[in-house]
């Protein structure tokens, strides 16, 4: 059977049919090796006729939310094969784009995005008054840029290490999920003042006098939700339905604030406990950064090692990526010291792949040549962000253009989309100095 690949959605793998069933009934816990090894399951069959559950979701949703239109069935449980592995693994995904519990998970992402940004505010109070900062979700690779910038400053990067969550989403024990989202999202009402989210059709804010045909919800009603959807999490497999008990479903809307914010709680309670018992450990975690299950430290000195069963919960494990201290790759930055000097440049994943992957539009097809263009346009901006030398830039770039050209890509227009680039990004640009016009060099037939 034709699959997709993991980190190259427009890679298809071929996965033996007979395989493909076998992990996925080994993840649900129906497989007899797998059954005999583990005796917690994520999943439990379900034997109540889903139609009856189905009705039952759609008139909790509606009569919470109001929706009108309310998908009449369950996510279905798939994966992809993560090439980048060796051996492969897989990725176990709910595609849950259509589904009883799509409108609430959807409103429950827009209170969860605003509830974490509440939580940002409190975390920088929280550093003018003991100068620390708990918060240590990023949400991107700008993000680290902030972090390392202040290590850079000061010229006094010692060290840096990246550490993995084994299995973050199906490892997440349901109580303890319930019972930290509970406590972030009452301390996000109580810091902001506020007695009501107000959710619109992009977005939520906070109100104490919403209007009337505008879905407002309190905070009693926010963690009423929270807890009905983690409590009814089904996927189905060919004709049988499962319950999730353990974990939450990668796929579904609101997943990434609940794990974010879930391990946050620990690491928020956790650094407030050394602050009030042992501020020495501060100066250890004064650089962290956390992308969901990824976390990085700068001039941890190893400590995180010693403390890291006394942050998360047992349920979750915790383990150090090789690396000698001095680089390690980090979302899609490969991260080196030098002259105590945190440096970047583009890390993919990709590169470790033993087939050429299919990416980047090819003109050849029906595709707008503008926004073709654009994508050029978007990378060289990637690029530059992430590459602190010029020439780890140019290498990347001169790559692109490349592949680019041989996909009908013309030099004109590569030229024309590199000079924009200049002109709309010239900060970007200026910190390579006049030898980035150089590039244009490389654009040839």
């Amino acid at each position: 059977m034709f699959v997709p690949t993991d980190k190259a959605g427009k890679n298809i793998a071929i996965v033996c049919k007979k395989f493909y069933i076998q992990k996925s009934l080994q993840e649900l816990g129906i497989w007899q090796e797998a059954s005999e090894q583990n005796d917690q399951r994520t999943y439990e069959i379900v034997e109540t006729d889903t139609k009856s559950i189905i009705k039952r979701h759609m008139k909790y949703v509606k009569s919470n939310l109001g929706s009108e239109i309310i998908p009449e069935s369950f996510p279905f449980l798939y994966w992809i094969p993560k090439m980048h592995k060796k051996p492969s693994k897989q990725r176990y995904i709910a595609a849950s784009y259509s589904c009883t519990t799509k409108p609430l998970s959807a409103v429950l992402t827009k209170c969860l995005k605003l509830i974490e940004k509440q939580q940002r505010f409190i975390c920088k109070g929280y550093f003018r008054n003991y100068g620390i900062d708990p918060m240590w979700i990023l949400n991107n690779s700008t993000s680290f840029h902030k972090l390392s910038a202040a290590v850079n400053r000061k010229r006094n990067a010692r060290n840096v290490c990246t550490y993995d969550f084994t299995t973050l989403y199906t490892s997440i024990p349901h109580q303890k999920l319930k019972s930290q989202l509970s406590w972030v999202i009452k301390t996000a009402f109580k810091s902001s003042g506020k007695s009501f989210i107000s959710v619109h059709i992009n977005s939520a804010s906070w109100s104490n006098s919403p209007r009337d045909k505008t879905l407002h919800l309190d905070c009693n009603k926010v963690i009423r939700l929270m807890r009905w959807l983690i409590d009814n999490i089904y996927v189905t497999f060919g004709d049988k339905c499962f319950r999730q008990v353990i974990g939450i479903p990668m796929g579904t809307d609101c997943a990434p604030f609940l794990a974010n914010l879930f391990l946050f709680a620990y690491e928020f309670q956790w650094m407030d406990k050394q602050r009030k018992h042992n501020r020495d450990v501060y100066k250890f975690f004064r650089y962290c950064g956390r992308y969901i299950d990824d976390l990085v430290l700068i001039n941890n000195d190893g400590y995180m090692k010693r403390v890291m069963t006394e942050i998360y919960p047992e349920e979750l494990v915790l383990v150090p990526e090789d690396s000698d201290d001095q680089s390690c790759p980090f979302l899609d930055l490969q991260v080196v010291i030098k002259d105590s000097i945190i440096t970047t440049s583009i890390f993919d994943k990709r590169d470790a792949f033993d087939f050429p992957i299919i990416n980047f539009p090819t003109l050849t097809g029906n595709i707008p040549n503008r926004s073709s263009y654009g994508v050029f346009i978007g990378e060289l901006v990637r690029y530059s962000r992430g590459c602190t030398y010029y020439k780890d830039f140019e290498d990347r770039a001169a790559g692109l253009i490349t592949k680019l050209l041989r996909q009908a890509f013309t030099v004109r227009g590569l030229k024309a989309a590199f000079f924009k680039f200049i002109d709309s990004h010239i900060l970007l640009a200026q910190k390579y100095g006049l030898r980035v016009l150089n590039l244009v060099n490389k654009i040839h037939s």
